[in-house]
């Protein structure tokens, strides 16, 4: 009874002089499934350090036999629920006490204090206790993402920390396809903190991009993970070109006089770009956007042609071409010749051949027709040019001919008309034939005008003798003439007077 009352009196003597002492927190607080880790540094007489020595941590607030944690000299004497899960981060001679346990489930929860039994009967308690508390876990690893190009090779670092020095955590990654990778692990420490680092080797492609790269960190009862979207920058690539009024085979139609839109787009990270161009000019463009609009309010025939569109980021360059037609009813008829038209007539010799070509500007290629008398002579579908060959004229081929020219916006038409020459060797011969009849003519002319005059002379003449004869007859019953001289003389004076015109 006085022994130990002498022992309880040395014990409080050394506590109030601070010999037994320890450095525990009043609470500490762990996740679930992760480790657990009690600081503790305790002291106590300095007679006493060559001294065997016993550690023990108790899971209650006093030293009952089933609520041993830990103990340094004999598992056994562990409590079943915490066998080969505890053991002491430092060394008792060192006046390290921490306590470590793995794999915490809620039942740790509670209390903690730690005792220690020197040889010689020397014990102590060291109070207060430390709260254990758990929480759900909580923790992720970290994913520090790396710039990611198509095609080049590329090293992700995943890390998870933890305080806790007991069973270690295991990073795995979790990639989108089934391509080889190769990760390598490793552990570092900063202070109190252990660093568990996997880096994963990677070439990604252009299909990775906007799929999940996962880093798994994995306790025996818990995990957690980080997801991360992958952002695979790549040159521009798929460029298209659509439009309202439909791209079929990178040919756009749209009526004259209409509006019209086209679409520039493209795939690419990071976004491109985007230009129109026209005959070398560029029209417009946009920056860092993977979409660019062409419009045209009320479109002409000068709109008509190539457009392109270019998308360039800092990988690499796109392009497609456009070719944009209006369409239009057929306009600007001609009709042209070898033998030339001259105020819209034709003249060839005849015998000769001929052919005249009946042209116009349409869009669609307009249907044509060359008529003549209402006859429909020769005809040719989607095509802006049509001959009308004649191998050898006649004067049967001469008159007025009609081009015609029709698509679906409207119609056109124009006429000409051919003229057939007499060849050099016909005129001559007709010319000679028409002197000889006219020579003829103006004969017979001639020979009945002489006719007619001596038919009439004649006449007139017959007239006169008769009338002569008469005086004479009538004379000689009146008398005898004086001489045949006057009676000569006197007859033709008769004669000739008595002659009167006819």
């Amino acid at each position: 009874m006085i022994g130990r009352s002498f022992f309880l009196l040395s014990l409080l003597q050394a506590v109030v002089s601070g010999q037994w002492s320890a450095d525990t927190p009043p609470d500490v607080t762990v996740q679930n499934g992760l480790c657990a880790r009690i600081p503790c540094r305790y002291r106590y007489p300095s007679n006493l350090n060559n001294k065997p020595r016993t550690g023990i941590w108790y899971n209650s607030e006093k030293n009952k036999e089933d609520s041993v944690a830990f103990h340094s000299v004999d598992p056994s004497l562990e409590s079943t629920k915490f066998q080969y899960r505890t053991r002491l981060s430092g060394v008792l001679r060192d006046n390290d006490c921490s306590l470590v346990i793995d794999n915490i489930t809620q039942q740790d929860a509670g209390p903690y204090f730690f005792r220690v039994e020197f040889g010689g009967g020397n014990r102590f308690n060291y109070h207060p206790v430390t709260r254990l508390r758990v929480t759900d876990f909580t923790d992720n690893p970290t994913i520090f993402p790396a710039e990611m190009v198509a095609g080049q090779p590329v090293n992700v670092t995943c890390i998870f920390n933890t305080t806790c020095d007991g069973t270690a955590p295991t990073l795995t990654w979790v990639t989108p396809d089934y391509e080889p990778t190769s990760a390598s692990h490793s552990v570092t420490q900063r202070g109190d903190t252990l660093i568990y680092t996997s880096v994963l080797s990677l070439t990604p492609a252009l299909k990775h991009h906007g799929e999940n790269l996962t880093c798994r960190v994995t306790y025996p009862t818990v995990s957690s993970e980080q997801i991360l979207t992958l952002t695979v920058q790549y040159a521009p690539q798929n460029l298209s070109i659509t439009s309202p009024d439909n791209v079929n085979n990178s040919w756009v139609s749209v009526k004259e006089g209409n509006s019209a839109a086209i679409l520039c787009s493209v795939q690419s990270f990071p976004a491109s770009n985007l230009m129109w161009r026209h005959l070398g000019v560029t029209l417009n463009t946009t920056r860092s956007s993977n979409e660019l609009w062409m419009e045209f309010p009320q479109l002409t025939q000068q709109d008509a042609g190539v457009y392109q569109c270019v998308a360039e980021n800092e990988h690499g360059t796109a392009e497609r071409d456009v070719t944009l037609t209006v369409e239009y009813a057929p306009q600007n008829l001609s009709i042209t010749s070898p033998d030339n038209v001259n105020n819209s007539w034709v003249s060839v010799k005849e015998g000769n051949s001929a052919a005249i070509l009946c042209s116009v500007q349409s869009f669609p290629a307009s249907n044509l027709m060359w008529r003549h008398l209402g006859v429909t002579l020769n005809t040719t579908r989607s095509s802006n040019e049509l001959w009308m060959e004649f191998p050898q004229l006649t004067q049967q081929d001469a008159g007025v001919y009609q081009c015609v020219a029709e698509n679906e916006h409207g119609t056109a038409e124009r006429d000409v008309t051919l003229t057939v020459e007499l060849s050099g060797w016909d005129r001559t011969g007709k010319c000679v034939v028409a002197v000889i009849v006219l020579a003829i003519i103006l004969g017979v002319v001639t020979v009945s005008v002489i006719i007619i005059a001596i038919f009439w002379a004649a006449r007139c003449r017959s007239k006169g003798e008769s009338s002569v004869m008469q005086r004479k007859e009538q004379k000689a019953e009146d008398g005898p003439v004086e001489s045949p001289y006057q009676e000569l003389h006197l007859g033709d004076r008769d004669l000739y007077s008595e002659v009167k015109p006819c």
